[in-house]
């Protein structure tokens, strides 16, 4: 279920920050293979990376830039984003969020967890912190705009809408905060026997990726070569038929 307002939401952030028209109405398929190889990455990964400055960069831009979107869904789209203080998760799904913002304009988000070393403090009723923040605007951008489900194909596919909205190194960090740790919750070792057969855990049931401060290799940012080998693969199907 694509939510036409905040699509046209995101269009216009685009445009107000100089960035190009988001490519809509897509979806492209969560490959296996690839998404174990991204959490073998992931696993690789410092919990801190201080050998380059680039990781500090990306993310001082990445934590701008949500805040940037954070105040355009409030004051621009006029969306209340309201801290859920109770035990549990806010939705039981994808779908759930998705019906109280198209019907209400409203968007609870989840304020607990792990704090985050560079993006994460305790927030309080006046406060947001950036953590928070992040998880409104990937709700919206990344799942609501488009339908997209919290699933592994969803998370995929969020990560590839969402990362049209950045500049080129907060979009890296976009993706160790969203692709990266997807990966690794959805295809990372602990999903996998000893002879490679995938085991049945539910979401219940599989640990969290540990968060970490640090750049994917370019390989798996690189959200421009998905999307141009998901529009040259619809081509060819649309020549064939």
């Amino acid at each position: 279920m694509q939510n036409t307002y905040v699509q046209y939401g995101a269009q216009i952030y685009n445009k107000q920050h100089g960035l190009d028209p988001i490519v809509q109405d897509i979806f492209v398929h969560c490959d296996e293979t690839v998404g174990k190889a991204i959490a073998h990455a992931y696993d690789a990964l410092p919990l801190y990376d201080t050998s380059t400055i680039e990781t500090s960069i990306a993310y001082t831009h990445f934590a701008v830039e949500v805040c940037d979107q954070f105040a355009f869904i409030t004051k621009t789209l006029g969306i209340t984003v309201e801290a859920w203080q109770h035990p549990g998760q806010p939705y039981n799904n994808s779908a759930g969020m998705m019906a109280v913002v198209a019907d209400n304009m409203h968007l609870y988000v989840f304020a607990g967890g792990t704090d985050h070393a560079l993006l994460g403090y305790t927030p309080t009723a006046r406060h947001w912190n950036i953590n928070v923040k992040f998880r409104a605007v990937h709700d919206l951008f990344g799942h609501a705009a488009e339908g997209y489900q919290f699933g592994p194909r969803g998370e995929e596919n969020a990560w590839l809408a969402h990362s049209q909205m950045f500049s080129p190194l907060a979009q890296k960090a976009l993706t160790t905060e969203t692709r990266g740790q997807n990966a690794w919750f959805n295809f990372g070792r602990h999903n996998y026997s000893p002879d490679g057969k995938r085991r049945a855990l539910s979401p219940a049931h599989q640990p969290l990726a540990v968060q970490k401060i640090a750049l994917l290799p370019d390989a798996f940012t690189n959200w421009q070569s998905v999307l141009t080998a998901y529009l040259a693969d619809q081509q060819t199907k649309g020549s064939a038929a």
